[in-house]
């Protein structure tokens, strides 16, 4: 079989309910020349058996024992063989002019290394995520994201980008020794070595799935799981040496502002506001933005009305009840 143009790779931990409105979304593409490998990371929960339901010789699925995302990840890397590559969660579902829009602008790009488009989110019954921003409002940059990009993570995972696979490869992949906002580090070792092609607003690249009791928000409240991410991308000499001293001072307060922040804010949708509010004013503190201001005045309005004004200061338990059936 002929190396496909695009390798799709769906690391898959208990997602069988979820796994096939994904798959379907890869087989639905109207760019064609494209392969799907779907890692197994020791679910336990029929995954593997509804992926193989589908009998279809475009998508493989490999198993290996839990090891976490990176290494399904990694592990789907190392068999991809395409041009391109995206990292697409088991959970998540593409637009099916995805593939086509971003492998065109790659086409036309050769300098980038990355291109991307925009997102929505869904709950986990498929509906619309209530109250978000209508895409047209989103700003995202172009070109060289690199000092955008560790000022915090404009991502929301890979579902949305897509790779020159050679430069993937060439970076090793993802970093299996970090659990928290592993993506972002990977992002920012990518944003050095060249730059990041937006495709525009509309229409959306992917629909991200939001589930109120994924991993990632478990581990986003403790403080202290930023930490490997911020000293991994500290550490990193190629990342460093695009900056000098200065420059480098005032981006590495950023980053903390902005791990700090994020974990303030995932404390407040899950109502812990003795925490929520020192890390949040902690990160508004260090670094001060219209923003932060403005979320910080809203998160104080919710909290004594019940009602969101920003999507992402709702409560996760208010996502729940809204996705209960009628």
């Amino acid at each position: 079989m002929s190396a496909a143009e695009i390798t799709v790779i769906i690391p898959a931990y208990n997602v069988a309910d979820f796994i096939l409105p994904c798959l379907r979304s890869v087989t639905s593409q109207t760019h064609r020349n494209w392969r799907c490998i779907v890692v197994d990371d020791g679910s336990t929960d029929g995954t593997a058996a509804r992926v193989v339901t589908l009998n279809d010789p475009r998508i493989t699925l490999v198993q290996q024992r839990n090891a976490g995302v990176s290494m399904a990840r990694n592990h789907g890397l190392s068999l991809a063989a395409g041009r391109y590559v995206m990292f697409l969660d088991g959970d998540d579902v593409l637009n099916p002019t995805a593939l086509a829009r971003l492998a065109d602008m790659l086409d036309k790009r050769p300098e980038a290394v990355a291109a991307f488009g925009t997102f929505l989110k869904i709950l986990p019954s498929g509906a619309p995520y209530p109250g978000q921003k209508p895409l047209a409002q989103h700003r995202y940059p172009d070109g060289d994201v690199l000092e955008t990009m560790l000022r915090g993570n404009f991502f929301a995972n890979g579902g949305h980008v897509l790779i020159r696979t050679e430069v993937a490869k060439a970076l090793g992949g993802f970093n299996a020794g970090i659990r928290l906002s592993e993506d972002w580090e990977f992002w920012c070792r990518l944003a050095a070595r060249g730059p990041f092609a937006f495709i525009g607003n509309e229409p959306e690249v992917f629909s991200l799935r939001v589930r109120p009791g994924s991993s990632s928000g478990g581990l986003s409240v403790d403080w202290a799981n930023h930490q490997p991410c911020l000293e991994a991308i500290a550490g990193n000499r190629e990342i460093r040496e695009r900056f000098d001293a200065r420059q480098w001072q005032r981006l590495a307060r950023s980053m903390r502002a902005s791990g700090m922040w994020e974990a303030g804010r995932v404390n407040f949708t899950m109502r812990r506001f003795g925490t929520a509010r020192k890390l949040m004013w902690g990160a508004f503190g260090m670094e001060p933005t219209a923003k932060r201001g403005a979320m910080l005045a809203a998160a104080e309005i919710q909290r004594w009305t019940g009602r969101a004004l920003l999507s992402r200061l709702r409560y996760r338990d208010s996502d729940i009840e809204a996705d209960a059936p009628a």
